[in-house]
């Protein structure tokens, strides 16, 4: 009863306001407008039923509203008013509310501006907005517009709703809005009103939730099957024919189809297809276009598309080998949202494959950002890459491209930060792969580009390798880790001695650098008390340090500026940094350097760098002590791991031996243990760290001693280093004690190779020792080793090089003859008074296989020469005045051996000597002789090789006029090797027979000499410097002349064949003028071994006989014929080789700095005149 009364109630005030309305002729005022209207809008919404009975209440005020034109009304109530009630009239007289055409098109433009006032939120009148925009919809009013003709409005009102939707609109607002435009739609769709749609859904895209987009996907959903024939042949016409498009949309159709297929796929069946056809297509833009949206299409979580479209991911995979790289890099782009976003399977491990082709691909560009992605996925919580791609990322830090490289490194070492961090908290375990990473950092230590090589790496393995706060026992075991997969630990060994050589080097630079920089501040420290040239050991110091920053010019001049502050506290934090020891405590102390630095005026960079290289950050005692407390508390189950303790430990401690200190305790009890397998090794740094260490010498000698009684020889020669290093202050009382229980060993029998090893260390390091029981030695080794029968191959073997081991009686001969020659080379270089003759009288029945005439073996009598060759080259080093020609000769011989394997050896060992300065140039006929070998197999590559590196050396040390404390024969050249050549070929049996044979019959012959001039004129081995050639060639032609005018010292019968030799070099001297090579004509002094040449007169013909018969034994004096042929005395500079009387003819070798290291006494020089002080017997030829 009450809702009847309420209805009829409201049916007045509508008839009531109509009347009113209607009885004005003209519009009401505002005011009495607003309340009649108002009275209308608040009884309308209560006539609930639709009826035409309402008709004649509602009549008059429908009239009026057309009648005084209240749906043009500008006045923001009046048209909210009217607004509502024209939507209640509609609803309540529907369908037939009795308005025409014109009166529809009015109405609807009125709600349209209603419209397009929702989006002021904030507005009063917004909730009555909303209201009569949820009435239009619920009631489909707005379906009206198309059956009165107003598709114009349609399109206006699309436009209307997109525009004004906002995020803040609550959810009845959208729905509203999507009902109405999809009914619309439905009813009669276009193209312009799919256009809006599509506008709406790009727009406001970078926001994080788009109204209008989200507005567009609520339409697109809720009537798809109305819009997909229009929607796929937009797109299609897009993909296909898109020039003849005339829509501004078609330039964004591939964000179109996106943002479709993610709200309504099924729509796009006919058009995804199609987009193969541009990935095919010659347009480079347009298949970059394609690649990104296939890519995005696939990348959609929860949709496997890849599977959905076969042929589409099948050419989208075939893009990452496109033939543009702008394409292939788009490609890679894809890959990392593909791999996430896709479940594993088939797809996902074909684009894995594809990326990683892309690694290798021959643009930069693509390898670097290929690298990239590689390292995003690896460092991806939500599924990572297989830990294989790293390896072949990893491999990106050889890259032929520095900007390759440089990413490579900066995105690896994010990876391995990540992957150290979950390794330490448990997540994931170590992994090879992963450890490849420092590998492949280690290796840019041979990068010759200024980005890398060893001064920069050193910065990546001190601050940049692991992260920051990542403890010292984490490191280790990551150190530990790359060790234990070592190339010998593993067949498939990721460490290779060229890591351990790279890592080696870095710590051996910061080793130099901390050295010279101690140096400094010592030095600086005294600057008060330093001469006029301590400025000059300043420069020399800054030049040394500043080899290892990169930029060495750069770091010289602020070693430079840092020398003039006057800022004694930083000097003393430097030095405190430097002796530091301790990790942590190391970096505190460089991160409280840095922080005062900060402010002042010096270069920040550099002393923040230098402050990096003084600490111990790569290795510190904690390191060592960690590695140790692994050893000793056997925490590892698995040998190999041990053995990378020890291994990484021996590198820490070659470079830095002082960081033992601290851990002696725990170092002693390791070295201690009975049949330890790292005996050799922990004896090794025992020898390094010796001098740095506190070591009680009563707990390490029982057990030094009993390697050197017992152990092998290895351990015996480790053992005897490292008591010279403990003991250095009292050797005098330990040595001869340990000798006479090695030489009681000796006569014992037992462990004989080892016995000998340690007497002839001992030797080097104690000669007074060993010479209290010199001549009980020798004697045993000559009575019971030397002329000892063979008694077969029994006893211990010991590893040889050669084909096969030797016998024991062989091998005994070896060491004897080792022990001995060991005991005329001593550390010091002072001391020696015995005589070398019966040792050079054993070698040269060794080189002759006199020595071996019990020994049946072949192979027992190649090492034994070879052994006595080996023996003839150290013992050059202080005697080389004492060995006779015949004993050179044989050395020299040895390069024709009938052993290749002799041969080669040789060959090895000589270059190895004569490139470090140890030898005389006087042995480069080794490799003449060598390279003129017919045999099987003749090294004569490496002879040439050989050759070459020596003639380079000397020549770059000729050029930068390289100082040296020792001083060498003057005659020590490449060039003089000629006078010793010819010599010794002269003095061949196999000399052709000069009678019966042409000239052209000794070209053969004469190849050792031909293979040396090629070799000295060669241009490219002294950096096409043709004034050296030149000078080369003078010599020669002086050297060969100088011949010409001398007899043969040792036998006058073959002065015929100096002379026919010296003829031919000159001779192809001049083929080489002929070719060339210009020859200058200078008048100088050649000086010729006087113990191989002689003057030709007779006086000099008289001193022959008395010289051959002389010439095995020591020479006390030395002559020489100057260029007036006067026979002169030379008296020798060596004290090395004096003798202190003519009975007991014992020689001394002096322990002055300036005769260490002399080479060849019967050396030749190429000077102006003799000189003096040359250390030779030579005399003097004038050539013209």
């Amino acid at each position: 009863m009450a809702d009847t009364a309420g209805k009829a109630a409201a049916k007045e005030i509508i008839r009531d306001v109509g009347k009113q309305l209607a009885a004005k002729k003209e519009c009401p005022h505002k005011d009495l407008l607003v309340k009649l209207l108002r009275q209308a809008a608040s009884a309308l919404p209560k006539l609930k039923t639709q009826s035409d009975l309402l008709k004649p209440a509602i009549k008059p005020l429908s009239d009026s509203i057309l009648k005084h034109g209240l749906l043009q009304q500008k006045d923001k109530d009046v048209r909210l008013l009217v607004s509502i009630c024209v939507c209640e009239i509609l609803r309540i007289l529907a369908p037939k509310p009795g308005f025409s055409d014109a009166d529809f098109r009015d109405i609807f433009q009125l709600l349209l501006g209603m419209f397009g006032e929702l989006a002021d939120t904030k507005s009063p009148y917004y909730s009555k907005r909303v209201e009569l925009l949820e009435t239009i919809a619920n009631f489909n009013f707005c379906v009206i517009m198309l059956d009165v003709g107003c598709e114009d409005l349609v399109q206006k009102m699309f436009k209307i709703f997109f525009g004004v939707i906002r995020k803040e609109h609550s959810s009845n607002v959208f729905g509203a809005i999507s009902s109405i435009v999809s009914a619309l739609f439905k009813e009669k769709g276009s193209q312009a009103l799919l256009e809006v749609i599509l506008r709406g859904l790009l727009k406001d895209k970078k926001d994080k939730s788009p109204a209008s987009s989200q507005l567009a996907v609520s339409v697109i959903e809720n009537c798809s099957h109305a819009l997909q024939p229009f929607v796929c042949r937009f797109l299609n016409h897009c993909i296909l024919d898109r020039d003849n498009v005339k829509s501004e949309l078609k330039e964004s159709y591939h964000a179109i189809i996106f943002e479709i297929f993610q709200c309504a796929p099924e729509m796009l069946i006919a058009v995804v297809p199609n987009l193969a056809k541009e990935l095919l297509t010659d347009q480079v833009d347009v298949r970059i276009a394609a690649i990104k949206c296939v890519g995005k299409l696939f990348s959609i979580p929860g949709r496997n598309v890849a599977q959905e479209y076969k042929h589409l991911f099948i050419e989208f995979i075939n893009r990452f080998s496109d033939k543009s790289a702008a394409v292939r890099l788009n490609a890679v782009l894809c890959a990392k949202s593909f791999y996430l976003t896709n479940p594993p399977g088939e797809e996902s491990t074909a684009v894995l494959s594809a990326l990683e082709g892309r690694l290798l691909d021959f643009d930069e560009k693509v390898r670097t950002l290929a690298v990239t992605v590689v390292c995003d996925l690896a460092k991806s919580n939500l599924r990572p890459a297989p830990p294989e791609m790293i390896t072949q990322a990893a491999k990106r830090l050889r890259d032929k491209k520095v900007s390759v490289r440089k990413k490579a490194l900066q995105m690896l070492l994010d990876v391995y930060h990540d992957y150290c961090i979950k390794c330490s908290e448990g997540i994931i375990k170590l992994s090879v792969e992963f450890e490849q990473i420092p590998c492949g950092i280690l290796l840019l230590c041979y990068d010759k580009d200024t980005e890398f090589g060893v001064q920069n790496i050193e910065h990546v393995l001190e601050e940049d390798l692991f992260p920051v706060a990542l403890s010292v026992e984490e490191r280790i075991r990551h150190w530990l880790f790359l060790f234990s997969h070592s190339e010998s630990a593993h067949k498939n060994g990721i460490f290779t001695p060229a890591h351990e050589k790279a890592l080696a080097a870095v710590l051996c630079q910061k080793k130099r650098l901390q050295f010279e920089m101690q140096n400094y501040l010592d030095l600086r420290t005294n600057e008060k008390n330093v001469s006029g040239s301590g400025e000059e050991r300043f420069r020399k110091l800054f030049a040394k340090m500043s080899t290892c920053f990169p930029v060495k010019v750069k770091a010289e001049e602020c070693f430079s500026k840092l020398h003039l502050a006057k800022d004694d506290d930083l000097f003393n934090t430097i030095k405190e940094i430097l002796n530091e020891l301790k990790f942590g405590s190391s970096q505190i102390m460089k991160d409280n350097f840095v922080r005062k630095i900060t402010d002042m005026n010096t270069d920040f960079e550099f002393l923040q760098s230098l402050s990096t290289k003084c600490s111990f950050n790569i290795f510190s005692s904690d390191h060592v002590r960690c590695i140790l407390d692994h050893l000793s508390e056997d925490k590892f189950g698995q040998g190999n791991l041990k053995k990378a303790c020890v291994a990484l430990l021996m590198i820490i401690v070659n470079a830095f031996p002082l960081l033992l200190r601290g851990s002696e305790e725990r170092f002693c009890i390791l070295l201690l243990e009975e049949k330890s397998p790292f005996c050799n090794e922990l004896l090794q740094m025992l020898v390094k760290a010796g001098p740095y260490i506190s070591v009680s010498l009563c707990v390490i000698y029982p057990f030094l001693e009993r390697i050197c009684l017992n152990g092998t020889r290895a351990q015996a020669k480790l053992a005897i280093y490292a008591l010279s290093e403990l003991i250095a202050t009292s050797q005098q009382f330990t040595f001869p004690y340990l000798c006479k229980t090695l030489v009681d060993a000796l006569e014992s029998g037992q462990h004989t190779p080892t016995v000998l090893q340690s007497l002839g260390c001992m030797a080097q390091h104690s000669v007074s020792a060993f010479e209290t029981h010199a001549e009980e030695i020798t004697r045993y080794i000559v009575d019971n080793i030397f002329l000892a029968k063979e008694d077969g191959r029994s006893g211990i073997l010991v590893s040889s090089r050669l084909s096969y081991e030797p016998g024991t009686s062989c091998e005994l001969k070896i060491f004897g003859l080792k022990t001995l020659v060991k005991s005329f080379l001593p550390h010091q270089r002072t001391g020696v008074t015995r005589q070398i003759d019966e040792v050079l009288g054993i070698i040269l029945q060794m080189l002759r296989a006199e020595i071996s005439e019990g020994t049946h073996s072949e192979n027992d009598k190649d090492h034994l020469r070879l052994a006595a060759a080996t023996s003839v080259l150290k013992l050059s080093q202080l005697w080389d005045s004492h060995i006779p020609p015949d004993i050179f000769r044989q050395t020299v011989l040895m390069a024709k051996d009938h052993s290749s394997l002799v041969r080669r050896l040789f060959l090895k060992k000589t270059f190895k000597l004569i490139k470090n300065n140890i030898v005389h140039c006087k042995y480069l006929c080794t490799f003449a002789l060598a390279a003129s070998d017919s045999f099987e197999g003749s090294p004569k590559d490496d002879s040439l090789n050989y050759m070459e590196e020596v003639i380079k050396t000397r020549h770059i040390e000729a050029k930068v006029h390289r100082s040296s404390t020792v001083k060498r024969d003057a005659t020590d050249n490449p060039v003089c090797a000629v006078i010793f050549l010819i010599h010794i070929l002269a003095h061949d049996s196999d000399f052709p027979s000069q009678d019966s044979e042409t000239e052209e019959s000794f070209r053969s012959f004469f190849s050792p000499i031909s293979f040396t001039i090629d070799a000295l004129l060669n241009p490219s081995f002294v950096d096409g410097d043709m004034n050296r050639i030149h000078s080369v060639a003078s010599d020669l032609r002086n050297i060969f002349n100088a011949i010409k005018r001398a007899e043969d010292a040792l036998d006058i019968e073959k002065t015929s064949r100096l002379h026919f030799l010296a003829n031919m070099g000159s001779k192809y001297l001049v083929e080489k003028e002929i070719n060339g090579l210009s020859v200058s004509h200078t008048s100088t002094n050649i000086l010729l071994p006087a113990s191989l040449y002689k003057k030709s007169n007779a006086k000099q013909r008289e001193c022959s006989g008395n010289h051959t018969k002389s010439a095995q034994k020591s020479l006390e004096d030395n002559s020489f014929v100057d260029a007036d042929g006067q026979l002169c005395k030379r008296r020798k500079t060596l004290n090395a080789h004096k003798k202190t009387s003519h009975e007991s003819r014992k020689q001394i070798i002096s322990g002055e700095k300036e005769n260490q290291n002399l080479i060849s006494p019967e050396s030749i020089t190429c000077l102006g005149k003799p000189s003096s002080q040359e250390d030779s017997s030579c005399y003097c030829i004038k050539v013209y």
